[in-house]
């Protein structure tokens, strides 16, 4: 073990599993991917039980690219993982104790990091434990630096594809002006998610990075947030028209191809199943032309009187989104996908959080954590889907700022 320097928020440290609080198993409804050693260990075991799981329970990955992602665990028909007994409770565990559990047991939902020689580190909000914890803290998520010892082999620690080790420092720059701006209380939470675009915008206007000019980037960093400090940032045309008519068109396509385009429904969330069953149960009666106005309606009526006092929960969620994603969401070449990438994942959780507090006729910290809890589950890790939709966003032309905010503005 090396002591290393360790970035986390403050909520980490006070993590722990707990069967008794959770509301979906990490068992279940994933692709549960495990290490080269852990799958020997496996195979190897002559623990009768272990030895009847593992001939059909097991499997190598074809995708393979290195000995962490090895092989894969089959899930039964029940989508649940072979090594989960009756009772809820993991037969590695029970008969070849904690340390046989692979890298994905043992890590999830921990999101770790390795930059520069700091580690960073945050939960994945897909856990109802860790979302409980990490997104009803009303002052918002704090960061702390310390000491720290973490095992490699223990965990599946990753490191950022940038090279350039002052474009990193870069990176770590933009994603802390973004995760500011998301905490900057005296906007309303939809507009700092504009005001990200604007200075993401601002930043990457009209640089070349293939001369990778840090200084340059720098200097616009710096441009753009004063003006956004000063009240006078804007993002062009006004947009309400526009926004009014096809906010819930859009995000309800880009529901729809979740469906088409992303992981198998059987890989969904079962809970965030029982949340779409209740969205859909409200806009579904709901006549096809009469739809944007219902939807705004449902939204200023059930949800608003919520986030108007609690938005921290979504500013919690998109704080720790960007912070455990972030020095791969804002590499210089891909930042404004990234940024499209948010403004989706922020429009699709607002528009499910509409349709639950219009079916509840009111919307409470219990349907808040479930929804973005499952749906973190469903869509966050779903690259393929998410690439889809920038892809769909691109062919409708909702690329630029003016037309992206029409996914988030209220």
């Amino acid at each position: 073990m090396i002591m290393k320097k360790v970035v986390q928020p403050k909520y980490y440290s006070k993590f722990q599993c707990d069967p008794i609080k959770c509301n979906e198993s990490c068992c279940e409804r994933w692709k549960i991917i495990i290490d080269r050693s852990t799958y020997q260990k496996y195979i190897e075991s002559e623990q009768e039980i272990i030895k009847g799981i593992v001939q059909a329970g097991l499997s190598i990955n074809e995708a393979s690219i290195n000995d962490e992602d090895f092989a894969a665990i089959n899930l039964n028909n029940e989508m649940v993982c072979p090594f989960l007994n009756q009772d809820n409770l993991c037969e590695v565990f029970i008969h070849m104790g904690e340390d046989s559990l692979s890298k994905t047991c043992k890590s999830y939902p921990r999101a770790i990091t390795l930059v520069n020689d700091v580690i960073e580190r945050g939960l994945e909000m897909s856990c109802s434990v860790a979302a409980e914890l990490a997104l009803l803290n009303e002052n918002g998520i704090e960061f702390e630096y310390i000491m720290d010892t973490v095992e490699s082999r223990d965990f599946y620690i990753v490191s950022p594809s940038i090279e350039d080790l002052k474009q990193i420092e870069i990176v770590k720059e933009i994603r802390t002006t973004v995760i500011d701006l998301l905490q900057t209380r005296t906007m309303e939470l939809s507009k700092r998610v504009v005001a990200v675009g604007y200075f993401l915008n601002q930043v990457i206007a009209g640089i070349d990075f293939s001369v990778h000019d840090h200084e340059e980037v720098r200097s616009r960093m710096n441009e753009s947030r004063t003006l956004i400090d000063s009240g006078q940032f804007k993002t062009g045309e006004n947009n309400e028209q526009h926004h009014e008519r096809r906010q819930f068109e859009h995000l309800n396509t880009l529901l729809s191809m979740k469906f088409k385009e992303g992981d198998s429904i059987r890989f969904f969330s079962k809970r965030y199943i029982e949340c779409l069953m209740q969205v859909l149960d409200v806009f579904g009666k709901v006549k096809e032309k009469e739809l944007e106005k219902q939807y705004r309606k449902s939204y200023e009526k059930y949800l608003k009187p919520y986030l108007d006092e609690k938005s921290y929960i979504l500013e919690n969620f998109l704080v720790n989104y960007v912070f455990i994603y972030g020095m791969e969401l804002f590499k210089l070449n891909t930042i404004w996908t990234s940024y499209m990438k948010l403004c989706v994942v922020y429009g699709l959780f607002k528009f499910n959080l509409v349709g639950l507090a219009a079916y509840h006729k009111g919307m409470n910290d219990d349907l808040a954590l479930k929804l973005i809890q499952s749906l973190s589950k469903t869509i966050i890790t779903d690259r393929t889907y998410l690439d889809s939709v920038i892809k769909y966003l691109e062919k409708v032309k909702l690329v630029e700022l003016t037309q992206i905010i029409t996914l988030v503005e209220d």
